[in-house]
């Protein structure tokens, strides 16, 4: 399969300044393809882009990390979804209206959090433990509308369900992200982490934007600020990976969606729970995306698809019944964040992709 057509879209999309440079991965018809394009640094000097460039993922940490720490604890048995917060925050007042929510209200984004807050301005001024002061603020907001009635996609709802895997875990999230992804592939904590810079050479990843407030143009460390103000992990951001290391993640969740292969926790019921989950409240899946309306998966994905952005230019699509998948990254924040070309050419990479194996045997599991 010649992925011409695909490459050329990238090249156009660096060449037009949506992105100083590009890394797609594909999983098609049981085969792995990957295309690098552009540059990873622009400032203060140009440097050719690789496939093994690891990028700033943001919100992708969601489903690839948070998501998937949820899920190991719900196939051992130690998590219910229709678990309250109440009972892993006793610190919560008996009269604060978070206490009543569910995990499953959260990873639908429909437990009724605000999309942000840009808390990082007074954890760096308080002095003292960080997630103790962040989770205080967010018990102090007030519901924007009565659990599972609607939804708003939130950062702070996944930063409380980082803090719970904290708990129960009795370990850090980028311990228990590592040695998940240990268990489901040898190379993986290589391809996804947190604070790269422990275990990866400066040169190989894309930095992102040159801070106004940090004073420096931002290369191995976090771009999201509060996820800056915990130390560099958080349930919403964090997470560090490659084309190659998110493909696999999401190759085996959906073999395991397909009872095709089964590796670690993953099974055929625990993907559709998570996959399948619908309410009528909310069109989030639990952890991932579906399209709808101007959809940045383009007009040809299906309504069963599942997807996620990240604000640094990242985002994947893939199409269960269909065998296909989807990554894109890039750090179009690179200098600036301002830069939104990203948005309409999105749907163009994704809609490419679909356009290409459409009609030539696109590989579906039985």
């Amino acid at each position: 399969m010649s992925l011409t057509r695909l490459f050329r879209l990238l090249k156009e999309g660096q060449e037009r300044g949506v992105y100083p440079g590009a890394v797609a991965a594909v999983y098609a018809r049981d085969r792995e393809y990957f295309l690098a394009v552009g540059y990873r640094s622009l400032v203060p000097h140009q440097e050719p882009n690789q496939e093994d460039t690891l990028y700033d993922l943001a919100s992708l940490t969601k489903p690839l990390a948070t998501t998937l720490g949820v899920m190991a604890l719900v196939a051992q048995g130690r998590l219910r979804l229709g678990a309250k917060l109440c009972y892993f925050f006793p610190e919560l007042p008996e009269t604060s209206p978070w206490g009543e929510v569910t995990l499953r209200e959260v990873l639908s984004h429909s437990a009724g959090f605000p999309a942000h807050r840009p808390y990082f301005r007074d954890l760096l001024s308080l002095g003292r433990d960080p997630q103790k002061a962040l989770l205080e603020k967010i018990w102090r907001e007030k519901p924007l509308y009565p659990p599972g009635k609607s939804f708003l996609y939130s950062d702070l709802g996944f930063l409380v369900l980082g803090f719970l895997l904290e708990r129960i875990n009795g370990k850090s999230l980028d311990q228990i992200t590592a040695e998940i992804y240990q268990d489901l592939e040898a190379s993986l904590p290589s391809e996804l982490l947190f604070l790269p810079l422990r275990r990866v050479s400066l040169e190989r990843i894309a930095p992102t934007e040159r801070c106004p407030w940090r004073g420096r143009v931002l290369r191995g460390e976090v771009h999201d600020e509060n996820t800056w103000a915990l130390g560099g992990v958080s349930g919403a951001a964090g997470l560090f990976g490659t084309a190659k290391g998110v493909l696999r993640v999401l190759k085996a969740l959906l073999l395991a969606y397909h009872g095709e292969e089964e590796r670690s926790f993953l099974n055929r019921d625990l993907v559709r729970t998570f996959w399948n989950y619908r309410a009528s409240s909310s069109p989030w899946a639990l952890g991932f995306d579906r399209p709808g309306g101007r959809s940045s998966a383009g007009p040809f994905f299906p309504r069963q698809a599942l997807g996620h952005l990240g604000f640094t230019g990242t985002s994947f699509w893939l199409a269960p019944e269909r065998g296909l998948i989807g990554v894109l990254l890039t750090n179009r924040v690179h200098p600036f964040r301002g830069n939104q070309k990203i948005r309409t050419f999105r749907p163009r990479f994704y809609s490419e992709l679909w356009e290409i194996f459409k009609g030539r045997g696109l590989w579906r599991i039985s």
